[in-house]
């Protein structure tokens, strides 16, 4: 079916707004779960997509702030080339920077935000604890860490592919990610550093029409670069990864968000 298609989209006008639309409500999932955020200075770690930023700033408002640290400095500059046209009731900074050393003095934040963040954290140096302890000394005494992740309690073709993009990455530049798993894994992480913490599992949420903008992804520019035994043998899981969304669909993880209190505070 040709008719609808534009600039090489593999989704109809039609299908591109069933897509966003799904998109933003799996973005206001995960930012409503954060409670009452008004008038907050907020960091949002590990990322600069405007669908988060413009959440954000929405919650927050023009009493507060909100700031987005990104080690991506291609997607920071696609971001503000963007913000002119958004809705940003709160004023918007983003950073290039990393999670493990985040540029910013001790208790700047009254809440730490990530979404996605740990499972495609790199530990091959540095261990998450320490990414989480680093971006726990930027909040205020008090102030709060909020942490949302895909967990691997339902089977899902995206755990396969994360699977995929981590050993791409390991065999192409030796980044060695953590990867999804089980919500424990990452309960442990926040109860060792944080206080208070407390968490939840949310079902899958499913984007319609992701099938086709996965499959109409291109082969990953790494992987002619890497022996060809290897290169074919992740071909081969690549190919039977597209053949299952075909049969089923793109369907998706479940989430787990856990929240924990800085210590020297209150509540």
């Amino acid at each position: 079916m040709t008719e609808g298609l534009y600039r090489q989209d593999p989704l109809t006008p039609e299908e591109r707004e069933e897509f966003e639309d799904d998109l933003v409500s799996f973005s206001d999932r995960g930012l409503d779960g954060l409670g009452d955020v008004s008038g907050l200075e907020v960091l949002y770690a590990g990322g600069s997509s405007l669908l988060w930023v413009e959440g954000l700033s929405q919650r927050v408002g023009e009493h507060g702030s909100v700031t987005a640290l990104d080690a991506d400095e291609e997607r920071v500059e696609a971001t503000r080339e963007n913000l002119a046209d958004a809705d940003l009731p709160a004023p918007v900074r983003l950073v290039a920077g990393d999670v493990f050393r985040p540029p910013f003095g001790p208790g700047s934040f009254d809440l730490v935000y990530s979404a996605g963040l740990f499972h495609e954290l790199d530990v091959s140096e540095r261990t998450a604890e320490e990414a989480l302890l680093a971006l726990a000394s930027v909040v205020r005494p008090g102030g709060r860490v909020a942490t949302e992740d895909f967990v691997d309690t339902v089977p899902a073709a995206q755990l396969e592919d994360e699977k995929l993009d981590a050993d791409l990455a390991l065999a192409s530049s030796g980044e060695s990610l953590i990867g999804i798993g089980a919500p424990g894994r990452i309960v442990a992480l926040h109860e060792g550093v944080l206080s208070d913490v407390w968490w939840r599992v949310s079902r899958p949420f499913r984007i319609r029409h992701l099938d086709k903008v996965v499959l109409a992804e291109p082969e990953p520019a790494d992987l002619p670069g890497l022996p060809p035994e290897v290169a074919q043998g992740w071909r081969r899981r690549r190919e039977a990864l597209r053949e299952r969304v075909g049969r089923e669909g793109y369907t998706r993880p479940a989430t787990v968000y856990v929240e924990g209190t800085v210590a020297g505070g209150r509540r």
